[in-house]
């Protein structure tokens, strides 16, 4: 097997976590953590393994954000100096558009530093590791995995997937009823039956309604991703 094969645990380009840190401060933490996620079956985008001689850093950091699902955001003493500002923004951007989710990781960091530095951050729910230690690591590592398992990776796809069309076609009473469930919302569910929407309809008849619609809709990245796993677990090109 060859280093590129060894550093994800799938081809299909698709990760399930973006890392972002930096690495004066925090290489050894986020190098064995990226170790366990993958011990764990979970396919980790991280800038030594991606980027390559050659490579543009910034063209590569905005190709990995576009293929990734979520991004652990290592915040650190020094995560706000320099070009990590670019990178921080790009995160950000996607954040709020709801394009992609952010775990922070509070890197020997406390509450006052981070709301101070970066107050974009504080009311997400973080995790916070106070140094090195395998314990610590090891902590870390359980709780990313508790709030994603690769086995989720298919409902996470088509729910990027479903609130991005959803923006253009907000009269798709079956696209709100998916959304609903996701958000754990029985008024919205009920209003979406109530407005007729089909409680039998599944992920892929949703796909094939909008497969051809997505780039008209500006869903391209969701739409990369998520073909790329459904062609990749059989679903479609087979």
């Amino acid at each position: 097997m060859n280093s590129k094969n060894e550093t994800r645990s799938s081809g299909s380009g698709i990760f399930d976590f973006f890392i972002s840190y930096k690495r004066r401060d925090s290489e050894l933490f986020v190098t064995k953590l990226a170790e366990k996620l993958r011990a764990r079956n979970l396919d980790i985008w991280l800038d030594n393994d991606e980027i390559h001689p050659g490579d543009s850093i910034f063209e590569s950091i905005e190709s990995g954000l576009n293929s990734s699902i979520d991004a652990v955001v290592v915040l650190s003493e020094n995560y706000y100096v320099g070009w990590s500002a670019r990178e921080r923004n790009a995160i950000y951007s996607l954040m709020i558009s709801k394009k992609l989710r952010v775990i922070p990781i509070w890197y020997k960091l406390g509450e006052e530093e981070i709301s101070s530095a970066t107050p974009m951050f504080i009311d997400i729910k973080a995790i916070q590791v106070l140094g090195d230690s395998d314990a610590e690591i090891a902590s870390a590592c359980d709780t990313l995995t508790q709030s994603f398992r690769p086995d989720q990776r298919r409902s996470r796809l088509f729910e990027m997937f479903f609130r991005c069309i959803s923006q253009k076609y907000p009269e798709d009473w079956d696209l709100k009823l998916f959304l609903a469930v996701y958000d754990n919302n029985m008024e919205s569910l009920e209003d979406a039956l109530n407005k007729g929407a089909d409680v039998n309809i599944t992920d892929g008849a949703l796909w094939n309604r909008y497969n051809r619609k997505a780039l008209d809709c500006g869903c391209w990245n969701e739409w990369r991703k998520l073909f790329l796993y459904l062609s990749e677990i059989g679903m479609i090109g087979h």
